[in-house]
């Protein structure tokens, strides 16, 4: 069956207005039994683009993501041996394993998904992981992301144990990014020092990738921070806004962190500037994804009582979900003046 599925109109509506459209389109091409042009509207939520740029919501990337991985997962059983169906289907099950991964440990941006919800798609990632065979360290990495997101700092310690003493497959991510995990564990957990100390090869660009060292750049900074380097962290500020100003539009997200610290680091100017130059762009692109918008609000609040309000109504609700004050705390921070020297 030929899929009638056409993105074009799709990437003309506003972002919550395009996750409404694939869910209406999803749903009738189901009842339809269109296989085809699901396929084709699953892929669009969980393709490379939209997973960078957050045009979807977690819960919704999950669920089409989980939708695809058994279709293609029945498809290569079903398919005869050494068949060109089975090395499609295959490929495109492994595709989906891969995009599981970092699926599941960015659960917890979306605040209209629960601690049950995370448990359920750590199970699903476990079965699927343990019928192909693959190491344990990927879950237990989402599992390390997760707790890290939702604030658990004893939960983080247990995973980062286990997905450091697992072996490493063909899954584990490049060198770069496990780097950059490490830094954000070390920073996390309140090691400072030993964050900064592990950033030495991805500042000196020893150690990159496509997403580092722009993913990286924010548990740097405020670790150099911590330590009293503010100097350094100045410096490595600079470049990362020289850097994530001038790539594509999929590094968006990261901007409210760097405004974050230019205020941390008493730039007002710098962080002003940013503000009024993509404030548009980030609410737009971060509709769908709660802790984008919390972590703009976080950023804005300084400058505005309206913005500082919902922000601390919206930390408020996530710590709610995690069971702490994670995020109301991060608020507070933003008041907080380091001593510069």
């Amino acid at each position: 069956m030929t899929s009638a599925f056409s993105p074009k109109k799709l990437n003309a509506l506003n972002t919550r207005e395009r996750q409404q459209a694939t869910i209406a389109q999803f749903n009738a091409a189901m009842d339809a039994q269109d296989t085809a042009t699901a396929i084709d509207i699953a892929n669009y939520v969980v393709s490379d683009d939209d997973l960078s740029n957050h045009a979807f919501s977690r819960g919704w990337q999950l669920h089409c993501l989980k939708w695809l991985i058994i279709h293609h997962m029945n498809e290569w059983r079903n398919s005869e041996d050494n068949s060109e169906h089975e090395d499609k289907s295959i490929h495109a099950l492994l595709d989906g394993l891969w995009k599981l991964k970092w699926i599941i440990g960015i659960l917890p941006q979306d605040i209209g998904e629960t601690r049950q919800d995370f448990d359920e798609a750590i199970e699903f990632m476990q079965h699927v992981y343990e019928d192909f065979e693959f190491s344990t360290a990927m879950v237990d990495k989402a599992q390390l992301d997760i707790a890290m997101l939702t604030g658990d700092a004893e939960a983080a310690r247990k995973y980062f144990a286990q997905w450091q003493a697992a072996d490493k497959d063909d899954m584990n991510d490049c060198e770069a990014c496990e780097q950059s995990t490490l830094i954000d564990y070390y920073h996390f957990i309140g090691d400072y020092q030993r964050a900064a100390e592990l950033a030495a090869p991805i500042i000196s660009g020893e150690m990159t990738c496509g997403e580092v060292p722009h993913i990286t750049y924010p548990s740097i900074i405020n670790s150099l921070i911590q330590i009293g380097k503010f100097n350094e962290a100045q410096a490595v500020l600079q470049d990362a806004v020289d850097l994530i100003t001038k790539s594509s539009e999929h590094f968006l997200w990261l901007i409210p962190q760097l405004i974050q610290l230019s205020v941390r680091l008493e730039n007002r100017e710098q962080a002003e500037e940013l503000l009024d130059e993509f404030s548009h762009d980030i609410v737009e692109a971060a509709q769908n994804n709660h802790f984008h918008y919390l972590q703009y609000l976080i950023a804005v609040a300084p400058f505005n009582e309206e913005a500082l309000e919902a922000a601390r109504n919206l930390a408020r609700d996530f710590d709610e979900r995690n069971g702490n004050q994670y995020y109301q705390n991060q608020l507070d921070l933003m008041f907080v003046t380091p001593v510069l020297h």
